[in-house]
């Protein structure tokens, strides 16, 4: 199933920011991050929801659950999965999501529709691929046919899911911005084929294709004329523009092809809260997510990134043995990606930070300061090296009842147990408590964490 093409007077502007941001408590400004990393990813952020749903916080005089007040979630290949599905179908995600997809054997379920006859005979077609076989067993048995239409209604976060454009280099997140580049309604596009991009690992699967439609208004935008004008090189705007400029040489890209989100970045947030597409290109004041009237009054911004990235030890190098080509390979790939991850994670963390103060230098001394609190979650925050071991070996496409388990609870102690969390909770108890004014509070909290006790594998 191709995407929709957009009337050609058509500005697109329903699956975005503006239109899908919850209408909760405006002093807060929350946003977690899913990265990729399969079932142990998902598992690991459903940990992680799960303990925002029973975390209670105070604002004024009412109780609210934290969980609540999550703004966005920005999530990338397995953890689209959990994002996708709670931005569907909300605390439903709680009673059968567990039993649904992540105790589901993937593999198993993949290779009995490979051997059906019926499959076969598709799969042999020149319109149809292994990609599509997925997507369309996602679409009716863990999303039940539902489309961004359906996505993050009402109190629900706005979801991103996130992928890669492999014509161009560049993350490609699924929102209306993006989409009106390629003159398409993303409101149309079916939940299940945006996850199944963001998760798509080649070779095991073949990239999912865009249609790129030409002649409406809403591939027209500012922010990219004034980026390829200043031609500032090593800008992110300027590289970033100069991609999907490419997108209205119809003739030359008439399809975009998408694969796993985490070759360009595995967390799932630079490309997305920080993009200049969309941002309108004015990421520093994150305009396409606050007006000025919305950005004067943050207070608290809490930002959690939740990383299932494993270092598992290669047979190889622990026996002492000379790597084979394929080894080779792999590791090298490894060593790329790794440090891909591990230098977002770090820009991410900078461009929030600059974001905070940018805020705190337009106000006025009257006005309180945000903080922003930055808080990763990941598998190295387990003390126990033997522990820790057994969470690095752990597998991404099945699980059993004892890991995944072990996976959910890990997320919700490893929230509970980071100090940038804690102290987060902490601000937050303060909201309407006290005189703002005089009070000297950071604009950032750090990265650590710690973890005593997990739960056993």
């Amino acid at each position: 199933m191709l995407n929709t093409e957009l009337g050609k007077s058509s500005l697109g502007s329903d699956y975005d920011f503006q239109s899908r941001l919850p209408d909760n408590d405006d002093r807060l400004f929350v946003v977690l991050a899913f990265s990729g990393g399969g079932t142990r990813a998902a598992a690991l952020s459903y940990g992680v929801l799960d303990a925002l749903r029973q975390e209670q916080i105070m604002l004024g005089d009412q109780q609210y659950r934290l969980l609540d007040q999550v703004d966005v979630i920005s999530a990338v290949s397995g953890g689209s999965y959990t994002a996708a599905y709670y931005g569907l179908f909300g605390d439903r995600l709680f009673e059968d999501f567990r039993e649904r997809f992540l105790l589901r054997n993937w593999p198993r379920t993949y290779g009995w529709m490979l051997a059906n006859p019926f499959n076969m005979a598709r799969i042999a077609s020149t319109s149809f691929n292994r990609s599509d076989l997925m997507a369309g067993f996602l679409n009716k048995e863990i999303f039940d046919g539902k489309t961004f239409a359906d996505l993050s209604l009402g109190p629900l976060p706005f979801v991103i899911i996130n992928a890669t454009d492999i014509n161009n280099s560049l993350t490609f997140s699924f929102i209306q911005q993006q989409f009106d580049l390629l003159c398409s309604d993303l409101n149309t596009y079916p939940v299940s084929r945006a996850v199944m991009a963001s998760s798509m690992v080649p070779p095991a699967f073949a990239p999912l294709r865009l249609r790129n439609y030409s002649g409406c208004d809403a591939k027209s935008k500012p922010w990219i004329k004034k980026a390829l004008k200043d031609r500032n090189l090593l800008s992110r705007e300027f590289a970033v523009a100069q991609g999907v400029s490419r997108y209205s040489e119809q003739e030359e890209m008439p399809y975009l092809n998408l694969a796993d989100g985490g070759i360009t970045d595995n967390i799932g947030v630079r490309g997305s809260m920080m993009s200049p597409i969309a941002h309108r290109g004015n990421v520093q004041n994150m305009t396409g997510a606050f007006s000025e009237a919305a950005l004067s009054n943050v207070e608290q911004v809490l930002v959690v990134l939740v990383n299932a990235q494993v270092f598992p030890p290669y047979p190889w190098a622990v026996a002492g043995d000379e790597p084979g080509a394929i080894d080779t390979m792999e590791a090298s790939f490894d060593a790329a990606f790794n440090t891909l991850t591990t230098e977002n994670i770090a820009q991410a963390r900078r461009e929030f930070l600059a974001w905070g103060a940018n805020i705190n230098a337009r106000r006025s001394p009257e006005q309180p300061e945000v903080s922003v609190h930055f808080a990763t979650l990941t598998f190295n925050q387990v003390e126990d090296a033997d522990r820790r071991a057994k969470y690095n070996a752990l597998p991404t496409a099945a699980l059993d009842g004892r890991q995944v388990d072990a996976l959910t609870t890990l997320g919700a102690e490893l929230l509970q147990q980071s100090e940038t969390y804690q102290r987060f909770l902490e601000e937050v108890a303060r909201l309407g408590s006290q005189s703002l004014k005089t009070e000297i509070r950071p604009i950032f909290t750090d990265v650590p964490g710690t973890n005593s006790s997990v739960s056993d594998l």
